[in-house]
């Protein structure tokens, strides 16, 4: 009977010690996350080959497969995109189904249940960019239960959270069909739980974690507008990952919404190895009022249409055109004017019709850029235009002002300015001040009437990512 508990003991032990990646290993997330993905799939494939019956390493290959599909993606055309995500997609679908048929009906001990588990995860998110919502979620339940049986076996493998997360905080999310289809199988979803197994993944994992900041950084950044959130997770993985040129530019993007200026700065500088967008420069520069960087970059990314981030490209046309007008270089104006789309289009009409007022909120926003003390700022805005019956610039002045109150953790002065745009006509500059607001409220404690009047007003509102961060909301204040 002794015996027998030692040996019992011993078995525990061993299945549930912490599974840590192999030298191969790490050479393969390396080159997966710092986006050299022909190497990736070249050691993925030489590992298969040495261990067909395991799935481990077709797991390697599938993730380098789809990120890289990611990046395919993106440097279509835009008028080639959609055709050519179908052709992408139904390749990866296809690669992924033959590995599901090999291994379905095999034996596999917890570590390879794992491999396995998150194969079906692919699979079923696949399929789910493929629009296959039934199959999907088919898939996706035996990536759950397989998942489930894993931590079962073993409560420290931590990784098998990553897919079970997704399935719950992503299911929360849907409507119509696929909303149904999920129902109908029985994924309800819970958007806490997810969050919660998604950064438990994360956090504690030891084979997912590139795979599990990514997902964070989707949810967070994208899918419900927290940059508080996403920036820890950006940080985190670009420091593992430093080569990720698609993440690292999305970073970039985010600490200028939050006016992060001297984090990018730093970045600009530190790029050695060019991985810096065109348009994350023009960008940089035109928000700081430097028009020549601003335009240099803007039509270098113009020109290399393929490296920048969907919607850089139309973006670097308007900076070029703006800043042209500045310098009243009416040949670049005309060389760009007739590719600028509708929005640009309307923003400039704007600026010319408003020129003074344009011109002032122009330098409003590089004193925030700049990283300008409150007395500069506060001394700048006693020379403010009237922006009283100016609508969108009104919105544009409190967003500013509030923006830069907000920056400095000068909470009460930001709400005064952002509540002023609550009620605007201006979709987009009413969502921002909106989810300002509601930041504020998260971040400090304010009446719960206020925080009760903000409910209210995004229930009101089309937007999933404020009702979803909204809930954050309903929680601390109990609403």
């Amino acid at each position: 009977m002794k015996y027998f508990l030692i040996v019992l003991f011993l078995c525990t032990t061993i299945e549930a010690q912490t599974i840590l990646p192999t030298q191969i290993d790490k050479q393969i997330i390396g080159f997966t996350f710092n986006e050299d993905f022909s190497q990736a799939r070249k050691i993925s494939q030489e590992q298969i080959n040495k261990n067909p019956n395991s799935p481990k390493y077709y797991y390697y290959m599938i993730n380098a497969k789809i990120l890289e599909y990611y990046q395919k993606v993106a440097e279509l055309a835009p008028e080639k995109r959609e055709e050519g995500r179908k052709k992408l997609n139904r390749e990866i679908i296809k690669y992924c189904e033959g590995v599901v048929q090999k291994f379905e009906d095999a034996s596999l001990n917890t570590e390879n249940k794992f491999y396995f588990s998150t194969i079906y995860g692919y699979l079923a998110r696949v399929y789910g960019v493929d629009g296959s919502w039934w199959s999907a979620f088919r898939t996706g339940l035996k990536a759950k239960n397989l998942a489930e049986e894993v931590i079962k076996a073993n409560s420290n493998f931590y990784d098998a959270y990553l897919v079970i997360g997704m399935l719950n905080y992503y299911s929360d999310r849907l409507s119509g069909v696929a909303g149904f289809i999920a129902g109908a199988l029985g994924f309800s979803g819970d958007r806490e739980k997810g969050l919660s197994q998604l950064r438990l993944a994360y956090e504690k994992g030891s084979l997912t974690f590139g795979q599990s900041a990514q997902t964070l950084i989707e949810v967070y950044s994208s899918l419900e507008d927290n940059e508080t959130a996403a920036i820890p997770v950006f940080e985190n993985f670009l420091m593992q990952f430093p080569e990720n040129k698609r993440t690292l530019n999305a970073f970039c993007l985010e600490l200028m919404s939050v006016w992060e200026f001297k984090k990018v700065e730093s970045i600009i500088k530190a790029d050695n190895r060019n991985l810096v967008s065109e348009y994350v420069k023009a960008r940089f520069y035109d928000m700081r009022a430097e028009g020549d960087n601003a335009i240099k970059f803007g039509e270098a990314a113009v020109e290399n249409e393929r490296e920048q981030p969907r919607g850089g490209v139309s973006a670097s046309r308007y900076i070029v055109v703006y800043n042209a007008w500045l310098d009243g270089d009416n040949v670049r104006i005309r060389k760009h004017y007739a590719e600028l789309n509708e929005r640009s289009l309307e923003n400039f009409n704007l600026a010319k019709k408003y020129e003074r007022e344009n011109k002032w909120l122009r330098e409003l926003t590089s004193l925030i850029a700049k990283d300008k003390s409150v007395a500069e700022f506060e001394a700048f805005t006693k020379t403010s235009p009237d922006f009283k019956n100016l609508n969108d610039l009104a919105d544009q002045h409190n967003y500013l002002m509030g923006s830069f109150y907000y920056k400095n953790n000068l909470f009460d002065k930001a709400e005064t300015w952002f509540k002023k745009s609550v009620t605007s006509k201006n979709e987009r500059l009413r969502n921002t001040a909106v989810k300002h607001l509601l930041e504020i409220y998260l971040k400090a404690t304010v009446d719960k009437s206020k925080a009760k009047y903000l409910a209210d007003v995004i229930n009101d509102i089309d937007n999933d990512r404020l009702s979803y961060r909204a809930r954050d909301l309903e929680k601390k204040y109990n609403l």
